[in-house]
């Protein structure tokens, strides 16, 4: 199943830091949820609870404690072991090796200025990653320069997004999704976001 599907059909990822965020993501009604932290025992215990729950488990696995995102033989042991659906991460090395394994390739990507925006366009059309997460995720110019020049690839507005009104404002830029740590923001639907 393409990415798309996997998280196009609700506008809300839940951004999740810590092991006590997970029941009230999975309680929310979010599709999918981004791991941004914890230990690799506290990553194994929540992607089982995703998995229960039927909910798309991705990890930031440059913030997981206990894996290293420089090997790219972690990434057979989220697969295998972990059971997350896929990655998150800057490194080009591990969005090509992540589709081998059978998981989601998301490239995290900050956007700060102009020459990081080129150069975030370039790495994209070279890995060619799943999706493309974008931060900060309040940039509508960024993200509809993404959406205009990648329009293949799912976007996802992530960090800053803290208001209705900011989440409506980057899904009318082209967003695909967006993940969010505001839990007020998890239970919003594309109809929640449409006369903003």
């Amino acid at each position: 199943m393409p990415l798309l599907h996997r998280i196009g059909q609700k506008p809300v990822i839940a951004a999740v830091r810590s092991r006590s965020d997970t029941a009230a993501a999975l309680e929310s009604g979010v599709d999918n949820l981004f791991f941004m932290g914890g230990s690799v025992t506290d990553i194994i215990r929540s992607v089982r609870e995703c998995a229960e729950a039927e909910k798309g488990a991705f990890l930031h696995i440059d913030l997981i404690r206990g894996l290293s995102s420089t090997d790219k033989e972690t990434l057979p042991f989220v697969k295998e072991y972990v059971g997350a659906d896929g990655i998150i991460t800057p490194k080009s090395h591990l969005i090509k090796e992540a589709g081998k394994n059978g998981l989601y390739a998301i490239l995290h990507l900050f956007v700060l200025d102009s020459l990081a925006l080129e150069n975030g366009l370039k790495l994209a059309r070279t890995t060619e990653p799943d999706g493309i997460e974008i931060m900060p995720g309040l940039m509508s110019k960024v993200i509809s320069r993404f959406t205009e020049e990648l329009p293949n690839i799912p976007l996802i507005a992530s960090g800053l997004i803290q208001t209705k009104k900011e989440a409506a404002d980057s899904i009318h830029a082209g967003a695909t999704a967006l993940s969010v740590s505001e839990p007020s923001l998890w239970p919003l639907t594309f109809r929640d976001l449409e006369d903003l």
